[in-house]
């Protein structure tokens, strides 16, 4: 059955809130600030957020009534059957299906809808490649723990949002978008979803090496349970983004980025994260990691708070600020990448390990508010040419040998030489 109807009627019967229908206009609003952007990613970017024209006639179509000889035939047909202009695709009820292929213009929506799969099958339960303008809400997708089962795939996607949904036990990238290299993904939104027992990058933004052509997204007020197996917000090859306000619970990392470029993350929780809560890589072929802000977040009850995790090409301009870093069992900062750390909470002085000599502390306390100054040497608050001179003097000492003083290991790799000589040489004149 198709029917025209308004899409402010659609709205008010079907939910409370501004949701991301087929034939919104794509625009800078209110919202932005409600959720506290960047506002030079913004302006940047343009978009984020949807709005509806409040006469715009779009069409409902009922899933359910589409023949088929089963379910992925019924949905398919119901896709099949959007026009160019655009349609909401009404899913309610449960389904069993995978495998579907959707168009641009089209907003899948869910009413008390929820899309299982089917025994023995791996593919996306939807894929949408070189489409704009779409949206996934308020479904349930479940993967039944099948190995190896995908979620839903985006390539190379413009102007999409996928909100309010759930998605349970699904094994590798229950949200993808990618791009190929010849191929754009831009301006999208991933927010307010629940990810359950999910795996292998529930979350996962993945462009292509030496290139940004995923940019201007932001991924928000998600949360992501017991993801034990890689379970992560992962973000990689990717530009102008924000990652905001998500929860991270039981998986075994946090928010995990390879090779991004002006990229916010802020106000996020990862809490008992079997390795780490937050971790910048890098890789041969691209040229590194640039423009990272990362404040506001709370890494707790973890492994390791926050540390490169692999790869050895340049992370640079990174700030850390107002971040509670806090019982984490082996560190809670391994500070390993050059970054300006400024005002965060670590549980104790023996929680920091420095490993890179471009890092600057300013303000670090611990939880019983005692601050901390990497490189004072003499705990006076400050760094001058007395804890210079006392790197210097143990200049060559090793661990074990005659005269070693660990407080003279700033780098903490057992030996003081010119790495510990160089922390205090640029930190001079540190005062807290």
């Amino acid at each position: 059955m198709k029917k025209e109807i308004t899409l402010l009627a659609i709205i008010c019967l079907l939910f409370s809130a501004v949701l991301p229908i087929a034939g919104y206009n794509f625009l800078k609003n209110e919202f932005h600030t409600k959720l506290q952007v960047d506002s030079e990613t913004i302006t940047r970017c343009d978009v984020f957020s949807l709005k509806v024209y409040e006469k715009k006639e779009v069409m409902l179509i009922n899933a359910s009534d589409y023949p088929g000889s089963n379910d992925t035939e019924r949905l398919q047909a119901a896709l099949n059957a959007v026009p160019p202009e655009g349609a909401i695709v009404l899913v309610s009820g449960l389904w069993t299906a995978c495998g579907l292929v959707a168009k641009s213009n089209t907003t899948i929506l869910g009413e008390n809808g929820t899309i299982q799969r089917p025994d023995d099958t791996t593919s996306p339960f939807v894929a949408f490649e070189n489409k704009s303008e779409f949206a996934i809400v308020n479904l349930t997708f479940d993967g039944r723990g099948i190995s190896d089962n995908h979620g839903v795939e985006i390539i190379n996607g413009k102007r999409f949002a996928i909100e309010n949904n759930t998605f349970l036990n699904i094994k590798r990238n229950a949200v993808k978008a990618c791009t190929t290299p010849e191929g754009v993904s831009e301006n999208f939104t991933i927010n307010n979803n629940t990810f359950v027992n999910c795996d292998n990058a529930p979350i996962l933004i993945f462009g292509n090496p030496s290139m940004r052509k995923i940019c201007c997204f932001m991924i928000c007020n998600n949360t992501v349970t017991n993801g034990t197996v890689n379970g992560k917000i992962a973000v990689a090859f990717a530009a102008d983004g924000q990652i905001f306000n998500n929860t991270v619970i039981d998986s075994q990392f946090g928010i995990a980025t390879r090779c991004v470029t002006n990229i916010t993350i802020k106000g996020n929780m990862v809490k008992n994260a079997r390795d780490y809560g937050i971790y910048l890589g890098t890789q041969i072929g691209d040229s590194g990691t640039d423009h990272i802000q990362i404040e506001c977040n709370e890494i707790a009850d973890g492994t390791i708070g926050i540390a490169r995790y692999y790869g050895s090409y340049p992370i640079k301009n990174v700030t850390i600020k107002n971040n509670r870093f806090i019982n984490n069992s082996l560190f809670d900062v391994v500070a390993d990448f050059p970054a300006v750390y400024i005002n965060n909470t670590i549980t104790s002085a023996d929680k920091l390990v420095i490993r890179n000599t471009e890092t600057v502390f300013i303000g670090t306390r611990t939880m019983t508010n005692d601050l901390i100054l990497p490189g004072d040497i003499n705990s006076d608050l400050k760094i001058d040419i007395r804890d210079v001179a006392f790197v210097a003097i143990a200049f060559g000492r090793f661990k074990g040998s005659e005269g070693w003083d660990s407080r003279a290991d700033i780098i903490q790799d057992d030996v003081i030489d010119i790495k510990d000589i160089t922390y205090v040489s640029r930190n001079y004149g540190m005062i807290i």
